[in-house]
């Protein structure tokens, strides 16, 4: 009988490591793919904000040239228009 108990005991043991060992190594893996995939998404996010950032300067740059043109066409209008009416005044 104390065979029987030795044996009994031996089972529950390998039936405890089995059932708290294979979900554990389950949840291993899956913690690792989930690292991974954190990584890349942080990888992906750093890359998208230099790209929105780049954008942003471009963008920033064609403004000041749009803005400077427009500066100069109200330049110009201004003078057209004082030329307009020093004619209208000599008729």
């Amino acid at each position: 009988m104390n065979e029987w108990n030795v044996v009994t005991v031996i089972i529950a043991i390998v039936g405890l490591i089995g059932t708290v060992a294979v979900p554990l190594s389950k949840n291993t893996s899956a913690m690792t793919a989930l690292s991974e995939q954190l990584k890349n998404l942080s990888e992906r996010v750093g890359a998208g904000e230099k790209d929105l950032e780049d954008f942003k300067a471009k963008a920033s740059d064609r403004h000041g040239k749009i803005f400077a043109e427009l500066d100069e066409h109200e330049k110009q209008l201004g003078e057209h228009e004082f030329r307009i009416q020093n004619l209208e005044k000599k008729e």
